[in-house]
């Protein structure tokens, strides 16, 4: 149970320091990429420990130019 929690925590870091770097963002400049999150924020049931968890968290581009995503992790 204890491995769930931290699970769900680092998910939820990384979710909010997303949010944190899209908001934090100037406003969008003419030619250039524009990252949106619909969903800022998932809250994970409670799991039992070895159980595998997932959740997809899409991302969009709504800029005029491809956005492109070098890294990408997850906790």
């Amino acid at each position: 149970m204890r491995k769930s929690g931290f699970t769900g925590f680092c998910c939820s870091f990384f979710v909010l320091c997303l949010v944190a770097m899209a908001f934090g963002a100037p406003d969008e400049v003419k030619g250039s990429p524009s990252l949106v999150f619909p969903e800022s924020v998932y809250e994970f049931d409670t799991v039992f420990e070895g159980v595998s968890v997932v959740h997809d968290f899409i991302v969009q581009n709504r800029g005029t130019s491809t956005l492109d995503i070098k890294r990408a992790s997850g906790g």
